[in-house]
């Protein structure tokens, strides 16, 4: 037991960082925004510029992921994503603030893949709750951020960013000092065989995962980086703003550990369609009343959006089992990257709208709407879909 235990919270301690680290920008952008002079197309640019480097790259170090000491790997990752975040904090001028954004995310790119599939190695039983834990480990890390980010520059200027990064640095060392405990007690395996006929056979379903998830994605991004800046439009403070940001994120990881329970219960495709089609009720009450109700229907989508991702990046790991680190890649690098365009088409629009971030925001329902409708095509898991899986074990 202690062998499983460790490994998972040393794994998901990093996992917490890394997205802490990934999501302080939020929080920081109405200042930010102010100082700089950003337009929201600039505002939307520096969280592309992170996603291409946090998402966009990780079906590449997901294929290298084989050749590295994944413990090492690890471990430095979640330095690099320290380091680089807390210099946003001596930024003053945009090119400065843009290039350590970039650096940054090279350290979530490099973590995601193979803390993944670390983490879906070390049972065969309930795998979606436990890659719930893991994931969920992140979005705690990105509840905390927002607000964390915002208090800590009200008390100490921008500069007092340079804090945040000793907690990740610390986790870091810890992680490089127990690197031995971080090695998963096994790999996932497939027949020889089987490898081929699966890939070609699976692969259409891959990519199928990748746009459904990757829409649910750019949804979940928008709200994370306007809606501090939503909220200060209608007259909230920026701490009260980054409170509702935090609690959004707080729901997602609520969402998270539900959801990977309920798809080891009723499949992957069920909870994908089930949570879209309440979510996309959850917002139209959002844009067409304010007050708690309106709030509350916010946190709702946020936490059903949220709820099928454990179990879609399992399904993903099955539906490529010869190379588990590339499908975590493409669902976790192509749908947050996905994210991070949507943010930018959400300032684009914004910006051509004359700064109407209202009717900017309620597009987001339309790609909601399509990733529904791509879930309708997702393989059943257990079925013969997905014939060949239950051949993947711990060994």
């Amino acid at each position: 037991m202690n062998n499983f235990i460790l490994p998972l919270v040393l794994i998901s301690l990093g996992h917490f960082f890394i997205d802490f680290y990934g999501n302080i920008l939020p929080g920081l952008m109405p200042a930010i925004t102010k100082n700089l002079g950003l337009s929201m197309t600039l505002s939307g640019l520096l969280f592309t510029m992170l996603s291409i480097t946090s998402s966009w790259l990780q079906p590449f170090f997901g294929y290298l992921g084989g050749r590295f000491r994944a413990p090492l790997v690890l471990a430095i990752s979640v330095m690099i994503s320290a380091v680089f975040m807390a210099m946003v904090g001596v930024a003053n001028s945009y090119i400065f603030l843009l290039v350590m954004v970039t650096l940054a995310g090279i350290g979530s790119s490099l973590y995601h893949p193979i803390g993944s599939v670390s983490i879906a190695t070390l049972s065969t039983k309930n795998q979606g709750f436990i890659m719930a834990l893991y994931i969920t480990a992140g979005t705690v890390g990105m509840t905390l951020a927002p607000i964390s980010a915002t208090l800590s520059k009200n008390a100490f200027g921008f500069k007092g960013l340079l804090l945040l990064g000793l907690p990740g640095i610390t986790a870091g060392i810890i992680m490089l000092i127990y690197k031995n405990q971080l090695s998963s007690p096994g790999s996932l395996k497939i027949s020889p065989d089987r490898r081929s006929s699966l890939f070609h056979t699976h692969f259409k379903y891959l990519v199928l995962m990748v746009i459904v998830v990757g829409f649910r994605t750019w949804v979940l991004s928008t709200f994370t980086i306007y809606t501090t800046m939503f909220y200060v439009s209608r007259g909230l403070s920026e701490a009260a703003s980054s409170g509702i940001l935090s609690l959004f994120l707080l729901f997602q990881s609520i969402g998270g550990i539900a959801g990977g329970f309920v798809s080891d219960r009723i499949g992957v495709k069920k909870t994908l369609i089930y949570s879209a089609l309440v979510s996309i009720i959850c917002l139209v009450v959002f844009f067409n009343i304010q007050g708690p109700v309106s709030i509350a229907c916010l946190l709702l989508s946020g936490a059903l959006i949220q709820s099928a991702f454990p179990g879609s990046v399992v399904l993903a790991q099955r539906l490529y089992p010869q190379n588990p680190s590339i499908a975590t890649g493409f669902m976790q690098g192509f749908t947050f990257g996905m994210g991070g365009l949507g943010g930018l088409f959400t300032g684009v629009l914004s910006d051509a709208l004359g700064g109407n971030l209202f009717i900017a925001m309620m597009s987001t329902i339309a790609f909601l709407g399509v990733s529904l409708a791509g879930s309708l095509m997702v393989p059943m898991t257990g079925e013969n879909q997905t014939k060949g899986i239950e051949e993947i074990g711990v060994n």
